[in-house]
């Protein structure tokens, strides 16, 4: 004859699981605590990054290499892309620089510039047929900032070559990339991107 006893089988069959929930809740604060350790990780990686990038968009000392011009579309220039006279591949709002050797550079608080434009001169005329942007000024005005929840670097600054005045809007992103927006008082505006880094000076 069996016998049946409640304090034995309370004991079989709760423990193991009384043990269970608590095995369970242990592994769960390691894996929350995991969780934790890599975020501050990543956050002080990404923090160390900034302070490094910080140093020379702040002093200021970098170059941008432009790739591609965005210009201002007009009727000259749609004319233009209509006779294949922007060259293969380019049309009136996209122009590759690729090769060129097209730059944007700022150190010693003074720009220096070989950018090629495309687009509609409103006042005065060039000279030596050179259509281009071409710089060796002093900056005025420059400002940085950098938005942490977008994670990207505005830097502004102006400029004066001459009788003509630019406004210059760079934005950086994680990666290196970068878009520039030109302003100027005697041409419609154009728009480039490309990559920044440090530049050396030696």
């Amino acid at each position: 004859m069996i016998k049946w006893s409640p304090k034995r089988n309370f004991s079989t069959f709760f423990v193991p699981n009384v043990l269970n929930i608590r095995v369970m809740k242990y592994i769960l604060i390691a894996f929350i605590g995991l969780l934790i350790s890599c975020k501050t990780s990543e956050t002080l990686q990404t923090s160390n990054l900034v302070k490094a990038e910080t140093t020379w968009l702040t002093t200021p000392t970098f170059e941008v290499n432009l790739t591609t011009a965005y210009p201002f579309v007009t009727n000259e220039l749609n004319q233009l892309s209509t006779n294949n006279l922007l060259g293969a591949g380019n049309s009136a709002n996209q122009i590759n620089l690729l090769g060129r050797g097209d730059f944007l550079r700022i150190t010693e608080n003074r720009v220096e510039a070989n950018m090629s434009y495309y687009g509609t001169q409103r006042f005065g005329s060039f000279k030596n047929g050179n259509t281009g942007i071409l710089l060796n000024d002093p900056v005025e005005d420059y400002v940085y900032s950098f938005n942490e929840k977008k994670n990207k670097t505005l830097i502004t600054f102006k400029t004066t070559h001459k009788q003509e005045h630019f406004s210059f809007r760079i934005t950086v992103y994680k990666s290196g990339h970068c878009d520039v927006d030109v302003t100027s008082s005697n041409r419609n505006f154009i728009k480039y991107d490309g990559s920044i880094k440090e530049l050396v000076v030696e």
